[in-house]
């Protein structure tokens, strides 16, 4: 690549990205529901005319950004460029095709230049609601998690498909809500198609293939680079979760990851089958968490593109619990997909210990949903999310209270209390939740919300780390573990549902991140300093790291 081209390589890529980030703060600006627009729960990408991916919004989920490419495919395949035209819109939800779950919808737009087909804008939004039982914990097929649907044209040369919309708004429970969330994403569609042909324009570009080839092999020839420092082998490992399978046994994930020159392979042979329970993982969203903890730990900086999955290679054995076969429920295959990577992070410490950091309170998702009727008699549905602390690393404390690595952010206290009829009593962290050792684990937080409803409130609450805390890594020690019950009540030991009369107490606290290295070794103007901050007490001081002054 001559010094000419590599600028104008960056300065399109630099332009890519800024598309799509746009998009995503259209997005955010318009959307209606607390969970698009506090919590950022969505991605937005772009691809060309073939389907391959140009770019990735800054902000996005590693999950939703991942199953973007299959949704495309799927629409060239059920709809060929040569059957679309100006104006047209695609949705669909489909677990398998998409993101694993009814309440993730994508959008995806195709872009036009005069008159022909360049390329797609695409978005992925969490929906408050797409119908289905609340919350569906004790779902046992697909069918029981909300209405699907598959790549269907939701605009057809800028004409509304009418009876679809009907067939939405009659199956959700906040119709105005969900439409109002799939219209800012066809809004943020438009803006980035837009930029797009503007790009096109100033640069000359006829075709989008010429520069999604040249950033994705960037891309690519970056991150083979990066896998090839790594030691040459095979290490096996598993990682059991605290939630049982159908015979009542934990769930297994039995991993073997594999270094061959520059090239990774992870092999899923051993890990246990798909469960009647709605925690299964389809094979996008496991293969998008593949991906994920290999770009954080080797290559952060790299651009996300179609390029950057190529390198990982994946056997997944069909009807496991992270490549499951239809109907299989998997409203909450975060509580599963995230302690895949839990297993890569196990593994890369075998084989690159500086690179990794210890286990995660932040993992799986703590995300509470709730529906019922306001104080002034009008249907509601919401979500509250707050997250524990993150496993410590090499070289410094774990974070607090961060969503990881699903890259989503906590709910505003404030916001969440005008979305719906709670007051948020309580919000802190957790004294001595992070676990000990040289650098501290991240600290939980605990929340205290109370129903002001007159009307029962349904609830589904879920969280992980209640029975088995985040461990510690190198002589660090475990987190603390994490905490639902409902006022003066048994803690529950997995997600479930309960129905709040007003005055009701839901008591949330999320757990801590394991500690890194011996607890002795922790330098004393760091426990001083925790001291000061209330982020230890002075019996956990004592008790963890020996401290006698």
């Amino acid at each position: 690549m001559s010094g000419l081209d590599a600028i104008r390589h960056q300065v399109l890529w630099s332009r890519l990205t800024s598309i799509a980030d746009e998009i995503a703060t259209t997005l955010v600006r318009t959307a209606f529901s607390l969970v698009v627009r506090d919590n950022q729960d969505y991605a937005c990408a772009l691809y060309d005319a073939r389907g391959e991916m140009l770019a990735q919004s800054t902000q996005c989920t590693p999950g939703q950004a991942g199953s973007t490419p299959s949704v495309v495919r799927d629409l060239l395949a059920t709809y060929p460029p040569e059957t679309l035209v100006e104006g047209d819109v695609l949705i669909s939800n489909d677990p398998w095709i998409g993101a694993g779950h009814a309440p993730d919808v994508f959008i995806a737009t195709p872009v036009f230049r005069r008159g022909t087909l360049v390329g797609f804008t695409c978005t992925c939004a969490h929906h408050a609601d797409m119908g289905g039982r609340l919350g569906a914990t004790d779902a046992r097929e697909v069918y029981e998690e909300g209405l699907i649907i598959p790549v269907t044209k939701l605009f057809s040369a800028d004409v509304e498909n009418e009876p679809l919309v009907r067939l939405i708004r009659r199956n959700v429970r906040m119709a105005d809500k969900v439409m109002g969330d799939i219209r800012a994403q066809m809004a943020a569609n438009r803006v980035g198609a837009a930029g797009l042909v503007r790009m096109m324009d100033e640069f000359g570009l006829d075709s989008l293939e010429p520069v999604a080839d040249r950033v994705s092999a960037h891309s690519e020839a970056a991150f083979r680079k990066a896998i090839a420092r790594l030691p040459q082998g095979e290490t096996r490992v598993e990682v059991f979760h605290e939630l049982t399978d159908d015979a009542g046994d934990p769930i297994r994930i039995a991993l073997a990851l594999s270094v061959a020159e520059d090239r990774v392979r992870l092999d899923f042979e051993g890990t246990t089958p798909q469960v009647l329970k709605p925690i299964n993982a389809v094979l996008n969203i496991t293969r998008a968490y593949c991906v994920f903890p290999f770009i954080a730990t080797l290559c952060p900086d790299l651009p996300m593109n179609a390029g950057a999955f190529r390198p990982v290679e994946l056997s997944v054995p069909e009807g496991s619990i992270v490549n499951p076969t239809y109907p299989a429920p998997g409203m909450y295959r975060s509580l599963l997909s995230y302690f895949v990577v839990e297993a890569i992070m196990a593994a890369l410490q075998q084989i690159a210990p500086d690179r990794t950091m210890a286990p995660s309170g932040t993992y799986p998702l703590w995300i509470q949903k709730f529906a019922g009727h306001d104080r002034d008699g009008r249907p509601f549905v919401t979500h509250y999310n707050a997250q524990g602390g993150q496993g410590a690393f090499r070289d410094r404390d774990g974070n607090t209270a961060v969503v990881f690595p699903g890259n989503i952010a906590s709910t505003s206290t404030e916001l969440f209390e005008h979305d719906g009829p709670f007051l948020v009593e309580r919000r802190m962290l957790v004294a001595d939740s992070g676990g000990p050792g040289r650098y501290r684990g991240g600290l939980g937080q605990e929340t205290v919300l109370r129903s002001l409803s007159d009307a029962p409130v349904h609830a589904a609450l879920s969280g992980g780390r209640l029975v088995e805390p985040a461990t510690g890594m190198e002589g660090g020690q475990p987190g603390g573990k994490g905490r639902i019950c409902v006022n003066d009540g048994p803690p529950f030991d997995k997600a479930g549902r309960v129905d709040l009369r007003k005055g009701d107490r839901v008591r949330l606290v999320q757990p801590g991140g394991g500690g890194f290295g011996d607890p002795t070794a922790r330098a004393a103007e760091d426990i001083r300093h925790d001291l000061q901050e209330g982020y230890i007490t002075p019996e956990g001081a004592k008790r963890d790291y020996g401290w006698t002054d």
